[in-house]
């Protein structure tokens, strides 16, 4: 018979010791990490795919309206409204998205519409409360999230306190037509308005004429629609659609833009896809980047930047490292810039 200090020595050594088993634990963990970091870029990549299959086939319809209608749709159309507008108007008036349904399978949706009435009138809340799919993109959230905005009749400032009479709800997009660039002297002379539209380099979506040459703060008196034949730049080399992801909340370099004049990070221009929206909101602003804020550019819950369509109906991942300079160029639809190569922004 074995002494039993032997035999305590071999049942020892047939299990576990601490120290095997917090390695053991430790690998475990690196596996199930590594496992689900690979899931979730699986399906990071799924859903940017999917983006830009909302890109290329708005892209479509797009091009399928100018060859109908020989140019782009307005970026404000229809309404009871009557030209000249206030820049307060143009929050309200049915939106560029809205011409796109009878192109892309919406037939009944567009035949709800009340066209003389605007956007966010109470008659057209079904529609703008309606998610379209091809106007969301999956990174983004789930379209229950409403935005929200203030109903044209309450003015622009809201009561205190909050008083949600003043307000109505809809459906985001996280699409957008961006219908110019600024591009402001550096250094800017002093005296000079950075408003001024002599600083904006517009792109394929046509241009306003205002009452005075300045972007905010002025009446529209009409509204040219673009036409490809504006771009001799190239189609190839101008961006038409851009993702403008995260509304109804501001977001800048991937966290809410909290402030204390804008508390809850609420995004300050439209957020619905059935609304138009002024040309504050609606030009990409000096100096700004790609993911840098979703009131000011391109804007994506991808990493690493956002999906853009080209007006050539080809789509594009801009990386958040391009250029301002890059942008410029690829934004203005005359101004000689320089052709676009995805693969060195």
């Amino acid at each position: 018979m074995r002494p039993i200090s032997s035999q305590r020595g071999q049942a020892f050594r047939g299990g576990w010791t601490m120290l095997e088993l917090v390695v053991v634990v430790a690998i475990a963990f690196i596996l199930i990490s590594l496992s689900l970091i690979a899931v979730q870029q699986a399906r990071e990549s799924s859903r940017r795919l999917h983006c830009q299959g909302n890109l290329v086939q708005t892209s479509f319809c797009l091009q399928a309206f100018h060859d109908a209608e020989k140019e782009l749709p307005s970026l404000y159309n229809k309404t009871s409204l009557t030209y000249p507008v206030i820049e307060w108007d143009l929050f309200h008036m049915h939106s560029w998205r809205v011409m796109l349904l009878p192109y892309s399978e919406q037939n009944a949706l567009y035949e709800k519409i009340d066209w003389n009435k605007l956007a966010t009138a109470e008659e057209n809340l079904p529609v703008g409360q309606t998610a379209v799919p091809l106007y969301l993109c999956p990174s983004s959230g789930s379209p229950s999230q409403m935005g929200q905005g203030l109903k044209h009749e309450r003015g622009v400032l809201p009561p205190v306190p909050f008083d949600e009479s003043y307000y109505y709800r809809v459906v985001r997009s996280d699409y957008d037509a961006m219908a110019g660039i600024q591009f402001l002297p550096d250094p800017l002379p002093q005296g000079t308005n950075p408003n001024s539209i002599e600083f904006v380099r517009w792109g394929i979506w046509g241009w306003p004429i205002f009452d005075k040459p300045e972007i905010s703060g002025t009446k529209m008196f009409s509204y040219h629609r673009g036409k490809f034949a504006h771009v001799t730049d190239g189609l190839s080399n101008t961006i038409m659609v851009t993702e403008r992801g995260g509304k109804p909340i501001e977001y800048r370099q991937g966290k809410p833009h909290y402030t204390p004049d804008n508390p809850k990070a609420e995004y300050p221009g439209q957020t619905g896809w059935s609304a138009s929206n002024t040309f504050a909101w609606s030009i990409h602003r000096h100096g700004t980047g790609v993911n840098y804020d979703n009131s000011q550019g391109p804007y994506s819950m991808h990493p690493g930047g956002a999906n853009v369509a080209i007006a050539d109906g080809s789509v594009h991942f801009l990386s958040d490292k391009i250029s301002f300079d890059t942008l410029v160029s690829l934004y203005g639809r005359a101004d000689g810039g320089l052709p676009f190569d995805p693969a060195n922004p």
